[in-house]
Order: C-alpha cells, then structure tokens, then sequence
C-alpha cells in the first residue's frame, strides 16, 4: 500500500507517545479517526519498536510519482539503471558491430 501523501499519517500520529510498536501506531491511527488508506499503510510496517514520528515516516511507503500508469511504471523499473540489476533487466545499445552484422 503506497499512499501519495502521508500528511494525513503525520497528522494522526502527532500526539502518539513514543517509542511505539507498530500495533500501538496503527490502535492510535484508528482511535483517533484516520482515514483507512493511512491505517492500511500503517499496517505495511515492518515490525518494529519506532522511536519517534520521524523513524514512523521514513518507514511509510509513499508513492513518488502517482499520475504513471503502470505501463510506465514498468518501463521507468527496467530502464532505470542500477548496478545490482540482472542483466536482462538493463536497458543495452547495440554496439556498431552488432549493428554492423544486423544491417546485412
């Protein structure tokens, strides 16, 4: 669950007492109203003891780019380049001789 904002979570959780479980955030979130979509992304957590709201927030996953489609999201994934990518995933040239021996 990727939230495209995750004020309304920083909102709900700004009187929480911490250091706090992730059960505790997301009893607190419930209690006090938030909307289910910022339960749902609470609930996404990893396990853990959380030693203030900012450990909360680095840990939500927030959506960076929510108008892509999810064709563009997969085209933007294996055009990316990253070093521990599998070489199938990489986005390769043709080198001139390859096109060289294509082109006859």
């Amino acid at each position: 669950m990727r939230l495209h904002d995750a004020g309304e979570i920083k909102a709900a959780l700004n009187d929480m007492r911490f250091p706090a479980s992730k059960d505790d955030l997301v009893a607190h979130a419930s209690r006090v109203g938030a909307g289910e979509p910022q339960v749902r992304a609470l609930r996404a957590l990893p396990l853990a003891d959380y030693a203030n709201l900012d450990e909360v927030m680095r840990s939500v996953p927030v959506d960076p780019a929510p108008d892509l489609t999810t064709t563009e999201r997969t085209v933007q994934h294996r055009e990316h380049r990253h070093a521990d990518l599998a070489e199938h995933e990489r986005v390769t040239h043709s080198t001139p001789i390859e096109e060289e021996l294509g082109n006859e």
